[in-house]
């Protein structure tokens, strides 16, 4: 045990499963194709004229060519070995050994079965994924434990190799426009690169492609990268931020409400080890693309355990349950982003479909509202609890008896998404 960490028990882990996606359909996906259409349309043009202004005849040349097909190789190879291994999913029905376990974890209604800590259910995937940060279109597959790495070198190697193709393709657009120039008043050192309508519609393209992802992956990469010394992902950041507010006495809350807050106690993030133990948990080799671990149990810093995240999830979900509220629909909704327009340009500006669809309601029908923001709210019907949704408040009685104290918040997690098919040890009972 190293000083202030727990380290991982040796108890019984499930075997990490790579899902029922076969590689066909993994690979042979919108995203993926647009992946790898992009890379090999970027790496095309680039290279082309790369062996026109460096010509490999001489060593600078032949050098930079080598260093560009090195970044699109590990690209390719990357975005390839983190769609193929996943995430690692936890097996549909699994339990732990030890029964004591159950009442401490998350039961997942979709997976019959337990979630392993620090898993997440992916509706896009239906399966729990081991450390789940996202489900990525791209790789057509969620980002989490086995796959981590990989994707984090991806992002890496984009981004450098997109700044090549930049620096390559600039270059060349700029010889190509000063060509008569050089060639009447040059010394013949600068190379000469003509183009034809094709090739230049093919440059102009590619160097708008390159700087378009080398600027969105960037930011991603340092999101990500943010997360690792951290030893956290994007719905853990989000999930610690509630359990930070949880514990917040706010000036309304009445003996009751702030005697139950003062009694959960002060909020430790369980899996911040310290940032050089933190990134060597996700790095491990230059050679070995495998993060560390079983994917089920983790070390964990000392004065916590492993359930210690799990059950503090287990109380959030019991206090948003406590905040939910019955809400009658007033008007039809379509449920498509152009039907909340007739509501005014500001309502159907702020909608709030990138962190979920908008659910189709009827005039009458009984709501259970979760969460509010902006002018919407989110909930579902007691009937169909997995079909959850926005649909904008002016249609509810909201509109009349005022806003409940429904969560208010601008980012919906993919755990969030699949609230109400988690359940504890005790409510699986009943399911």
């Amino acid at each position: 045990m190293n000083a202030g960490v727990v380290e991982a028990p040796d108890w019984d882990a499930p075997q990490a499963e790579v899902g029922e996606k076969t590689v066909f359909r993994r690979m042979f996906h919108f995203g993926t194709i647009f992946a790898f259409s992009t890379i090999t349309m970027i790496g095309a043009v680039t290279t082309f004229f790369a062996l026109q202004a460096m010509p490999v005849t001489t060593y600078l040349g032949l050098f930079n060519t080598l260093c560009f097909l090195l970044w699109n190789y590990l690209t390719i190879g990357n975005l390839f070995n983190a769609s193929f291994f996943g995430p690692g999913y936890v097996p549909r029905g699994w339990k732990p050994t030890n029964s004591q376990h159950e009442k401490k974890l998350q039961f997942c209604v979709p997976c019959n079965g337990f979630k392993v800590p620090r898993s997440h259910h992916c509706s896009k995937c239906d399966r729990c994924c081991m450390k789940m940060d996202h489900h990525c279109p791209w790789i057509n597959n969620c980002v989490g434990h086995r796959n981590h790495q990989y994707f984090l070198r991806f992002l890496f190697f984009s981004v450098i190799g997109c700044i090549h193709a930049i620096i390559i393709d600039g270059s060349a657009l700029y010889y190509a426009f000063f060509a008569g120039w050089n060639q009447r008043y040059g010394d013949g050192s600068v190379p000469i690169i003509f183009l034809t309508p094709f090739s230049f519609i093919a440059l102009i393209f590619a160097i708008a492609m390159a700087s378009a992802v080398a600027l969105a992956l960037t930011f991603l990469f340092v999101t990500q990268l943010r997360y690792v010394f951290r030893n956290m992902n994007g719905i853990e950041d989000y999930i610690n931020g509630k359990s930070l507010n949880m514990r917040k006495i706010n000036d309304d809350d009445d003996e009751e409400e702030i005697e139950w807050i003062r009694s959960l106690g002060e909020w430790k993030y369980p899996y911040d080890l310290g940032w050089k133990r933190n990134f060597r948990e996700i790095f491990v080799s230059i050679f070995d693309g495998r993060t560390k671990g079983n994917g089920t149990w983790w070390p964990v810093a000392e004065g916590c355990s492993q359930f210690t995240f799990t059950i503090d999830q287990l109380l959030q979900k019991q206090s948003k349950r406590g905040r939910a509220r019955i809400i009658k629909i007033d008007q039809d909704f379509e449920g498509t982003c152009c039907a909340s327009r007739k509501y005014g340009w500001k309502i159907w500006m702020k909608q709030p479909i990138i962190d979920g669809k908008c659910l189709k309601v009827s005039a009458g029908e009984i709501i259970v509202a979760t969460r509010g923001v902006s002018g919407w709210v989110y909930g579902f019907r007691e009937s169909e609890p997995r079909n959850k949704g926005w649909f904008p408040i002016a249609i509810t009685n909201l509109k009349t008896n005022g806003d409940p104290k429904t969560e208010d918040t601008t980012t919906t997690t993919s755990d969030e998404q699949s609230t109400d098919d988690t359940v504890s040890s005790e409510e699986k009972k009943d399911v």
